[in-house]
């Protein structure tokens, strides 16, 4: 009898050790699809052309001029990768389960498309949708098409499970350039159809006595978490207060800093950590302090940021590059304002470029003279690996940051318009 007694303490013990405690500065997000307000660029996917049209699917309209299309659910890289990581076996990555499969057509003088909603390979119990075939001439094109509720397989870790998307299909005879094609190519490449994801998963939760709502999707460079009061909208992408995080970083509300744990998607729950005692945090914000990274000039030479500030005691980033045309058309105004403000703040001009020449040429040409540098990148990838592209979190170009001799980042903002007003403003304000 003491024996029992004894194996069932231990075993007890075993339980209670094996259970995950809930650490009392732990906050658990319960996520849910939403539509509404979304914060996150909106991905436009193509539909891929199936070879043939196979016996399974049913209900055509003039079969003659028709084709069927597919949208994957989940990309073929990450299936890929769960089966390299051994999440997935390869037996089990059944591909059919992750099609959206639509018919896209031209009948009676009008283009349209049915979308399989339910599944069944069946286009005859679906809503025809028709257009006249030179309807993405208009403008605001868009709005004439619905956006669709529907449910799908995706893939999460080795599980794949369902959940709703809002997807608007459209057409879309421009996304992909032929060079040379037959007429009968033409015919299908003008029927190509692509979907807009305008879903994005939100949470609510609190901290510090007040409601927070946070947003969170999946980017196609990683998991982009945005936060903002839960009583108003999210920053827009051009705002200086707008962030974008990323599980394990830290983010500031109000007065208080918080770990983000972790981030899951099966099922969609955010885990974030207050910490305290914190003693020194680098930031990408507004009223946040950058980390002294370290750059390059056009020659090759280095330099990191408080060197460059520390003579004039600010310093002006300017994140831009020969490919983009926003950057070029604000180029005089930026000369302008350099002849205003020099005395009073470095201004340092990093291009995203895989070679130097072509802004070695440019800057000369067009009187760029202060400090310009090299960051070696694909032009349009939406790389981060560097750690100053990344670190201060550079998603638009041109891209303005104010900072001062200790790095604080006093003012940030891209893009030209309103925008390089409130530069214009800040520096007027600051030293005039």
């Amino acid at each position: 009898m003491k024996t029992n007694i004894f194996l069932l303490g231990v075993l007890l013990i075993i339980i209670s050790c094996g259970k995950k405690e809930k650490k009392s500065s732990e906050i658990i997000v319960d996520l849910n699809v939403n539509k509404i307000d979304n914060p996150f660029s909106k991905s436009m996917l193509p539909l891929m052309f199936l070879d043939s049209i196979k016996d399974e699917f049913k209900g055509f309209v003039n079969k003659d001029s028709c084709f069927v299309m597919y949208l994957n659910t989940v990309s073929s890289r990450d299936v890929k990768n769960a089966i390299k990581e051994g999440k997935l076996k390869k037996q089990n990555s059944d591909s059919t389960l992750t099609k959206i499969y639509a018919l896209s057509g031209f009948n009676k003088g009008k283009q349209y498309y049915i979308i399989d909603s339910n599944s069944n390979k069946n286009f005859s119990d679906d809503e025809l949708v028709e257009f006249s075939k030179s309807i993405t001439h208009n403008e605001n094109y868009r709005d004439s098409f619905n956006i669709k509720r529907i449910e799908v397989t995706k893939l999460s870790g080795d599980n794949f499970h369902n959940q709703e998307t809002y997807l608007q299909f459209l057409p879309a005879p421009d996304y992909f350039t032929y060079k040379k094609e037959t007429d009968e190519e033409k015919f299908k490449h003008s029927l190509q159809l692509a979907a807009l994801k305008h879903d994005f998963l939100y949470g609510t939760f609190r901290a510090n006595n007040k409601e927070y709502g946070v947003g969170v999707n999946k980017g196609l460079f990683g998991d982009e978490i945005i936060f903002k009061n839960a009583n108003t909208k999210f920053y827009p992408p051009n705002h200086q207060l707008f962030a974008k995080y990323k599980p394990r970083d830290t983010v500031k509300l109000d007065n208080k800093y918080y770990r983000i744990d972790s981030l899951s998607f099966y099922p969609p729950k955010l885990i974030i950590d207050e910490i305290n005692n914190l003693e020194f945090i680098y930031g990408f914000r507004t009223n946040d302090i950058s980390k002294n990274y370290v750059i390059n000039d056009l020659k090759g030479d280095t330099i990191t940021l408080k060197n460059l500030a520390k003579e004039k005691g600010f310093l002006l980033l300017d994140f831009w590059g020969t490919w983009c045309a926003p950057c070029k058309e604000l180029t005089p105004e930026l000369v302008n304002l350099h002849q205003k403000y020099s005395d009073h703040i470095q201004f340092a001009s990093l291009a995203f470029e895989l070679d130097p020449k072509p802004v070695l040429e440019y800057t000369k040409t067009n009187q760029m003279n202060w400090y310009n540098g090299i960051i070696k990148g694909k032009p349009k990838s939406g790389d981060m690996s560097s750690p100053i592209i990344g670190g201060l979190r550079i998603e638009c170009y041109p891209t303005f940051i104010i900072m001062d001799s200790n790095l604080n980042i006093l003012y940030r903002t891209c893009g030209g318009g309103d925008n390089y007003l409130g530069l214009m403003a800040f520096l007027k304000s600051k030293f005039e």
